[in-house]
């Protein structure tokens, strides 16, 4: 936020015994300039308190993959309706398999464009979990380990002789499996996803151990972190696999306690770090190590409440091309937290349709909701024919007594034109959405709290206002 001072005259009519004088007073216009608004949503000041760059409010809007500026979401269009209502999908970008799960325990594969193909039955009844290890993609649902082999197109196979897991990854050139609730975790055998026959004279056999066995916690999450494997449990510990794939080398170590780490599905792997959702908020995990520990740090100070106000079965869906964690934190599933965690930001995005899961594929990102599948793109500006309604509140602008508003220089960008409004109490000015625009008022108010709305999308360049102390 840049400020430029100017000095302007008012005029105040004076009488005093029937005459009449005129005194003319001084006061200076303070310019002042939002750009970028990188700071994102900050709830945790008073608005005139928060930073130069921070919002009050932002909905609808994300940070641009391609610039990092504020712009407007892309709308959602159907591409297909199922029978059965959609629990979950996903994506393996190397082999462009596209996984669809529905609520009655049936999976299918799915080309866009194309009718979905039934592939079997899902073993257990708890959210899926996918990896991709040799030639097939392996499911774990709470039933058996199942596999799909997308060369051949045919059904989903089961290995009844691996362990009940609902978590699975590729690790060590094995398969890995857990299932949260316990402290086990397992590896196949080297090279062989099938095969889960111990052997405790051969270490390329399947292996096992208990992680924090008897801390009174058990697994809800399990990510993989550089060389290491991360487990967090119920009861706010953290746990650090160190090794390699000889087990004779695997170390457990607890890294972390009274994390107050919440759900399976909340936790990420972004670089050499581990972002996590707990109950107080946002956190992140280094992999620097710190006198044999990994460190913890809160990331979101300035939105956690955003997240911790009526948590609800929370989940985190990560847009790695976006460089986006979407946060689905209570029982709203139209409501979500984005964080962008290359600019260090959250914004909110409000849906017109409750959404299932989100994924990437590897040129769009699609969305399942009740029994349909969406894309969410640029070729769309409304939510399935809802209109999709943009917001944003600046930092409160505050003087002595009152603030008297002489001027709002707004530079918007647009694939097409709409309209903005600017709005602060009986301020209501409409402007164009693909335009500088600069326009004259002379508006008071006690503090001042600009709203910029729309219903058409739209970027922000950069909004200034010229504001005098009265």
């Amino acid at each position: 936020m840049l400020a430029m001072e100017n000095p302007i005259t008012r005029s105040i009519i004076h009488g005093k015994n029937g005459s009449v004088m005129k005194r003319f007073n001084k006061h200076t216009v303070t310019k002042t300039t939002f750009v970028g608004l990188t700071g994102g949503i900050n709830v945790s000041q008073a608005p005139e308190q928060i930073g130069d760059a921070d919002m009050q409010q932002c909905i609808n809007f994300v940070y641009s993959r391609d610039s990092n500026r504020l712009t407007g979401r892309d709308g959602i269009g159907k591409l297909y309706a199922m029978d059965d209502s959609i629990r979950d999908i996903w994506y393996d970008v190397d082999t462009n398999v596209l996984l669809l799960f529905t609520n009655t325990f049936k999976a299918y594969s799915y080309v866009v464009g194309q009718t979905p193909t039934f592939i079997g039955d899902l073993n257990g009844s708890d959210n899926p979990t996918c990896a991709k290890f040799q030639d097939k993609i392996w499911i774990a649902s709470g039933g058996h380990l199942q596999y799909y082999d997308y060369s051949e197109k045919g059904q989903l196979g089961t290995v009844t002789s691996s362990p009940i897991c609902n978590l699975v990854f590729q690790r060590f050139s094995r398969l890995a499996v857990s299932m949260d609730g316990t402290d086990g975790f397992y590896i196949s055998e080297v090279g062989d996803g099938t095969s889960w026959t111990e052997d405790t004279n051969m270490s390329n056999k399947e292996q096992w151990l208990d992680v924090g066995y008897g801390d009174s916690g058990t697994i809800i999450g399990i990510v993989p972190l550089a060389t290491d494997i991360i487990f967090l449990k119920s009861n706010g510990k953290i746990y650090q696999l160190s090794g390699d794939a000889d087990p004779s080398n695997w170390e457990v170590t607890e890294i972390s306690c009274d994390t107050d780490t919440v759900g399976t599905n909340c936790a990420v792997n972004i670089g050499n770090s581990v972002i996590f959702l707990s109950i107080r908020g946002l956190k992140t995990m280094a992999a620097v190590e710190e006198y044999g520990n990994i460190a913890t740090n809160d990331i979101g100070d300035k939105f956690n409440k955003l997240i911790t106000s009526n948590m609800f079965e929370p989940r985190v869906f990560h847009l790695k091309r976006h460089s986006m964690l979407l946060i689905r934190s209570t029982s709203d599933w139209t409501y979500f937290v984005a964080y962008n965690y290359l600019v260090g930001a959250a914004t909110i995005l409000k849906f017109n349709i409750p959404i299932a899961s989100i994924c990437e594929t590897s040129n769009d990102i699609l969305v399942a909701s009740n029994n349909n599948i969406y894309k969410w793109s640029d070729e769309y500006t409304d939510d399935d024919g809802k209109k999709i309604d943009y917001e944003i509140k600046l930092k409160s602008i505050i003087g002595a007594n009152k603030v008297l508003l002489t001027s709002i220089d707004t530079k918007f960008s647009a694939d097409y034109a709409g309209e903005v409004e600017l709005i602060d109490g009986s301020l209501d000015i409409k402007v164009p959405s693909n335009d500088r625009n600069n326009v004259k008022c002379c508006h008071s108010a006690d503090n001042l709290e600009l709203n910029i709305k729309s219903g058409d999308r739209f970027t922000v360049d950069y909004v200034a206002l010229e504001v005098a102390d009265l």
